[in-house]
Formats: structure tokens, sequence, C-alpha cells
């Protein structure tokens, strides 16, 4: 069970419903929780520049993760694509927050693990293992195994309890029915690409201009090839050629992430490529909202909505067919069903209906983690020439077939049973 240390010595259950809610109450308490931790001294801003901040956020991927895929493989891009995640509610990024400042120095040494066994190391390094390097891997294999056993502690509440936040794995997954895990990100560098709207870095890159930020590394500036009186910062990431330049004086600085292939930096933010970052979150600047900000508003209100109203009606989502297609997810079609029942809920019901009950639906998935013997028999026997055909048939038609079949029936009942 999570649980925050309050700032007065006292133990607040994360858990209490009451505290899950997105409520003004429980976003000041949470925000002086944050204030009173010794880690979150660092985070706030340290100059007067307008691209210095100390707000940090939340936010989780739209789309899963692959299975055992780690988190730190993706995003494979230095700035999160525009609409590829979304943001946690206030009071949800404040409790992730607060998790996590109360044990940095433990989340980040096993992050950065994980982000150097994702790296790609020089060609042929494994059939050089030494002994020395077996001993480290078993070593991370144990030490693998520890945090796993510590997943369930480590797990912050969010969205109304409906989903949890393991800041070891850095996987954001639902409570109360088997799916995915989603990729959870810490936003603290943003750059703005090509619109209004602040994009959160890969925690990598983030934490590179960081280290910059922190030795004041504009006070070092020097003439560029470009002409442009900066600090160039050379840094390691998925973009060959990426570095980020820093001007200004005294406690005044901006700065631009760029990328070239040549090694030569061109005049960002004159006309370049370059991109702008800021330290903290911002929110949008546009008095219209994109299309992407408003998606955004629209899963904070359903957040809200969720963490406020009790659940009156339970009702579980079960599946038919097909869902061993590539492309087919249940969560995914529950949570479109979810919004779309809100939005006639905002039609048809008063709104003293709609504060005093809500309807809770839960996805039944109970086909994908199914295995059964004959659909190795017929792997076997499937020719390569109508091998697309024979998957699509495979997932439809003979579900169907084995839900008739005296031999897989109870086993496809079973499945149903346990979810």
């Amino acid at each position: 069970m999570a649980s925050v240390s309050g700032s007065k010595g006292g133990v607040v259950d994360e858990t209490s419903p009451d505290l899950l809610k997105n409520t003004p109450s429980n976003i000041r308490r949470l925000a002086d929780e944050i204030e009173h931790l010794e880690g979150r001294q660092k985070y706030l801003a340290q100059t007067t520049s307008p691209s210095d901040g100390g707000d940090v956020r939340w936010y989780f991927c739209k789309l899963p993760l692959a299975v055992n895929q780690p988190a730190a493989a993706v995003p494979q891009a230095d700035i999160v694509g525009k609409g590829d995640y979304f943001r946690f509610g206030m009071r949800d990024s404040l409790a992730v927050e607060a998790s996590f400042l109360q044990r940095e120095d433990e989340l980040l040494s096993c992050w950065w693990k994980e982000y150097a066994e994702c790296s790609e190391g020089p060609k042929g390094a494994s059939d050089l293992l030494s002994p020395a390097s077996e001993k480290s891997s078993s070593e991370s294999s144990q030490l693998g195994e520890e945090y796993s056993v510590e997943e369930e502690r480590v797990g912050v509440p969010v969205k109304g309890g409906l989903y949890e936040v393991d800041l070891v794995k850095r996987h954001c997954f639902p409570v109360y029915w088997t799916g995915e895990n989603r990729r959870v990100l810490r936003g603290h560098w943003f750059a703005r690409k090509g619109g209004l709207d602040w994009l959160p870095l890969r925690e990598d890159v983030a934490e590179q201009l960081e280290f910059a930020y922190r030795s004041k590394v504009w006070h070092r500036r020097s003439f560029q090839p470009s002409g442009l009186y900066a600090a160039r910062i050379d840094m390691q990431g998925f973009t060959p050629g990426l570095h980020a330049i820093f001007t200004g004086e005294d406690d005044t600085w901006e700065a631009w992430l760029n990328a070239d292939a040549s090694g030569f930096s061109s005049a960002m933010g004159f006309g370049g490529n370059g991109v702008k970052l800021r330290r903290g979150y911002a929110p949008p600047q546009s008095s219209k909202p994109t299309q992407d900000e408003l998606r955004q508003q629209k899963e904070e209100e359903m957040d809200d909505y969720c963490s406020q109203v009790p659940v009156r009606h339970l009702v579980f989502m079960v599946h038919g067919i097909g869902q061993r297609l590539e492309k087919s997810n249940l969560v995914d079609d529950v949570s479109d069903f979810r919004h779309i029942t809100s939005i006639l809920a905002e039609r048809h019901l008063t709104p003293y209906q709609r504060g005093t009950q809500r309807v809770l639906f839960i996805p039944c998935q109970w086909r994908k983690g199914l295995k059964l013997s004959g659909e190795t028999t017929v792997e076997k026997i499937t020719l390569d020439g109508v091998r697309g055909l024979r998957e699509v048939l495979s997932a439809t038609v003979h579900d169907v077939l084995y839900y008739m079949s005296p031999i897989y029936c109870q086993a496809i009942i079973d499945s149903v049973l346990q979810i």
C-alpha cells in the first residue's frame, strides 16, 4: 500500500478514496508535501530567466508498451511527439512527484541502469563478456528481482485508483484488470517545436540540460562558427549531432536544441532548425486550444469526474472473437466507450444524476493470455503462402470452433472466469 509521509511527521494513506479526489484541498496538501521534501529544492528556479521554472509534470504514453519492452527504450526521439503523451491531472502528477522525490536517488539509479542496458554498445561486445561483466549482469538481474518484489509498494494510485504508477519501471498499469503497461515520463525540460505547446524531453536529454543549467554554462559562452556568442553543449541522444546552445548573461538565459550532422551549429532561433527550450512546465500560450490540448483537457476532466463521483453501477465488458488480431485492443475500445457514454450522460442526465453516481466499465481481456494446444498444431501445418489468411482465421473463426469443441470449451470458460 502506497503512503506518503506528511510534512508534520504523520503518514498519509494515498489509497484513501477521499485523498484520490482531484480537489483543491488535495492539490494544496500534495503541493505543501512536495515543498517540504529535501529533493525538491534543487528543482526550483535558480535564475530570473523567463525560460526558468520548477514545475515538474508527469506524462503517460497514449500507446502501450510491447511485451517485455523496457520503458527506457521509448520514445525513440529526443522530443516527445505531439499527441503521443497525455499529462496526468494535477493531483495525480503531484502525488507521483512526491513519491518520486522521497526515493529519488534509489529510483534514478535503477532507471539509469535500465537506460544503459537499452543503449546500443560496440559491435561484438556481447562476444567479449568477461567474468567481471557476467558478475555485474548477474547482480543487475538480482536487483531487478528485488525491485519486482517491491513493485506493489512503489505503486502510486492515479486516475481515481483505477491505475497505479510503478516508479521503478516507469510503468502505468491497471489495477482491476489485466492490461498492457504504458510508459510514464517525468517532464522537467520542455521544447516548443513548430507550435505553441511545450513538449517534454526524454529524461536522458533533460538530465544533460539540467547539468549544464546548474553549472551556469552560459557564463562560459564563446563565438560559435555561426557567429553566435553562446555556449554549445554536445549531447548524447537518438539524433546524431544533437547539441544545445545557451545564451545570456548573469541570471538571464535562453536555450535552443538543435542537431546537425556536420558538427557546425546554425543560428538557432534566427531562421534555423533549432527549437526553443525551457526548464519547468508552462501552459500553452495560444488563446485558441489546439486539438491535442482539447483532448488533454477532456482526459483531465474525465479523471476529475471519476475521482470525485462514486461508482453505483459496475459493467464488465467481455469481448468476443478477434482479440488476437494485431490492432485489436479491448482496453482502448472500453476507453472509447467510456467517453461516448460520458457524452451521452451530459446530454440526457441532470447535473444531480451525474454528480451522485457513475458507471464503472471494466474490460475483461480473456483471449490474449489464453494458449490452446490446438493453436500450435495449426501453426505448424500453415503454409507460408497462406499465412496471412490463416492468421486472420485463427484469430476470429477458430475461436468459435474452439468454443464449440468439448476439448477447449472449458478452458475458454475458465479464462473468462479468472479475469
